[in-house]
């Protein structure tokens, strides 16, 4: 369990575009200003990075099939380009 220990990771989001900052060993600058805008109000909060059981099945049956080679899924080569166009 050691290994597995949960280690918080400060995850602060832009409010104006949405770009994230993480912070893992040390504090947020009290001066962070956002690189993509310039905005300097942020949505903080903590999370996880080791993906658990739970995230790890989430992930799992909710993200969009891939494997264009996969029997078992509905992806043809079209579908990924159309993804590369959004």
């Amino acid at each position: 369990m050691a290994d597995n220990e949960a280690r918080e990771l400060l995850v602060q989001v832009c409010l104006e575009c949405g770009k994230e900052y993480m912070f893992e060993e040390t504090e947020p600058p009290d001066d962070l200003t956002c690189e993509k805008c310039g905005n300097t109000v942020f949505r903080s909060f903590y999370a996880n990075p080791v993906e658990d059981e739970v995230e790890t099945d989430f992930r799992e049956s909710t993200e969009r099939d891939t494997a264009t080679d996969d029997g078992a899924g509905e992806v043809t080569r079209g579908d990924l380009q159309d993804l590369g166009n959004l």
